[in-house]
């Protein structure tokens, strides 16, 4: 048998050689997954264990996002399927669960376009009560979606439809709109990083210039908004101007949130 750090280093090392941008926290992960065990490691790993190991970390040397190996992946403490079809949750979009908890509480209504794995919606709902709507048009994706729905028991009703079209739910008015929407450009889909090129380009190509979205979803869906209600839209680092812009001219007063790391990333329209 191998110690743990020992394997420990050698999944690191080996992640690094294959270029992962973060070989030491994807080490710690995958250490984590098959065995249980956080830094500061001890002890010897099994045979068995040793053996998925091994099998992630060529996969992974692939390209094969880590998360879809696992096939499962955590977002604001909570469960979440992904897989081969559907965007992988990030933290940075957390932000938009922290705004819709500044504004929402049982009895409120919410909506989410673009939903993916239903990270946005299904997380607002456990956190604040609030009935939420989900809209994802391709199907990988929205399959994700109804199997996040029931793992984490939601309160998210789930539409296989065209997220730029402002007529879905009858007459329906919400509290707040959240939305991901693809906003890659193209020139930065030529010089993605190999694991992100494994994720569907639906989800992540924004056209030319990254706002083709945003131009469609949010004159689309800006008058089911309830009187005092609000827009808040994930963006690319740069598109804060560009996407205020639209938003002021559908009626809504813009505001760019930053993220943690201190990059523009959601704009808010009130």
């Amino acid at each position: 048998m191998v110690s743990a750090s020992v394997k420990f280093r050698e999944i690191r090392q080996a992640l690094a050689a294959a270029g992962a941008f973060d070989a030491d926290f994807e080490a710690r992960e995958i250490i984590r997954e098959y065995t249980g065990r956080t830094l500061p490691l001890t002890g010897d790993i099994s045979p068995q264990e040793e053996r998925k190991i091994n099998e992630t970390v060529l996969r992974r040397k692939t390209g094969e996002p880590l998360q879809y190996i696992f096939g499962q992946w955590e977002f604001y403490g909570l469960p979440f399927y992904v897989g081969e079809g559907v965007l992988i949750p990030r933290p940075e979009t957390e932000l938009l669960v922290d705004i819709a908890a500044k504004r929402l509480h049982p009895g409120s209504t919410a909506l989410d376009l673009f939903s993916g794995s239903g990270c946005i919606p299904i997380s607002i709902s456990k956190k604040t009560g609030a009935e939420c709507y989900a809209v994802e048009l391709h199907d990988a994706a929205f399959g994700y979606l109804k199997r996040n729905i029931t793992l984490n028991s939601a309160n998210v009703t789930a539409l296989q439809a065209d997220a730029c079209d402002g007529a879905l739910f009858g007459d329906i008015r919400f509290d707040l709109i959240t939305a991901n929407p693809p906003y890659i450009t193209g020139e930065e889909m030529r010089e993605l990083p190999e694991n992100v090129r494994f994720e569907p380009e639906t989800a992540l190509y924004g056209g030319t210039d990254g706002l083709d979205f945003y131009r469609a979803f949010i004159p689309a869906w800006t008058g089911r908004l309830k009187e005092g209600g609000a827009m808040a839209a994930e963006i690319g680092e740069t598109q804060g101007a560009a996407v205020s812009g639209i938003m002021r001219n559908c009626g809504l007063e813009p505001e760019i949130i930053k993220d943690y790391a201190g990059l523009d990333r959601v704009v808010l329209g009130k």
